[in-house]
């Protein structure tokens, strides 16, 4: 790369060469980059346009499951949470074994042991672990409608320091991330508990079973910590989100 120097300053392409300002300075390059054509066409460049596919694709699902949990997620505030879930998505696609590359699906790679538990790994916001502040085992099972919390105690949970109750409530989408039909979602009735209360028990919440067919069941968990202001209970910093469920 050269630089231009002398009294004349332009930008713009002359005899195969490139000018242009960078950093305050106009700077030359020989012209190049990709030829549109090539991409589109050339058996050089095969993998670029699979790659460009499947991104594509997960950018798309991506979008339309963000857009299905928003009223959950956009209270979170997480930051460069777009780029998470599609790296996500790309990790599950890699499990498709039926299509071609190019062509594999979210929906196929779901269906695989790996893809499932990619899921279930996920975290919203890598930086707040679910687990860090809600430390049990959860169970469920769609074909009965059940969702259980295994040995729960509130003594265990990791809360705000003015915090005096925990809210929980399950939510079930229903995903087609092959004809993006409208996200079907129900949400159960909210839990509250008292953090002063040290009983360990399970914790069990009920929701509809869902139907066995070829779309994407997700069970998220939503827990809020709460403190009472002004005869009022006020959501505090330091709940979170989960994919505690998927079939």
């Amino acid at each position: 790369m050269g630089k231009l120097k002398g009294i004349v300053q332009f930008t713009g392409s002359f005899n195969g060469l490139s000018f242009y300002e960078l950093n305050g300075k106009i700077v030359v390059r020989k012209t190049g980059g990709f030829d549109g054509e090539k991409i589109k066409k050339s058996a050089n460049y095969a993998r670029v346009r699979e790659n460009s596919s499947e991104f594509a694709h997960c950018a798309k699902v991506g979008k339309y499951f963000r857009l299905a949990i928003a009223s959950s997620l956009l209270p979170l505030r997480i930051p460069y949470l777009h780029n998470q879930v599609v790296r996500l998505l790309q990790g599950i696609l890699k499990w498709d074994t039926h299509n071609a590359r190019g062509q594999r699906t979210v929906s196929h790679g779901l269906l695989t042991p790996e893809g499932k538990k990619a899921v279930l790994d996920f975290e919203f916001d890598p930086c707040k672990p679910f687990s860090r502040f809600f430390p049990f085992k959860m169970a469920v099972d769609f074909t009965t409608g059940t969702f259980e919390v295994l040995d729960f105690c509130n003594s265990a949970l990791t809360a705000p320091k003015s915090a005096e109750q925990v809210q929980f409530q399950l939510h079930v989408v229903t995903l087609d991330f092959d004809r993006f039909t409208p996200a079907e979602t129900q949400t159960s009735a909210i839990i509250l508990t008292n953090l002063r209360d040290s009983t360990v028990y399970n914790l069990n919440i009920s929701f509809t079973p869902t139907l066995a067919d070829s779309r994407v069941k997700l069970a998220l968990l939503e827990v809020c910590f709460l403190q009472e202001v002004n005869d009022r209970f006020v959501k505090l910093k330091g709940g979170g989100l989960k994919i505690v469920g998927t079939c």
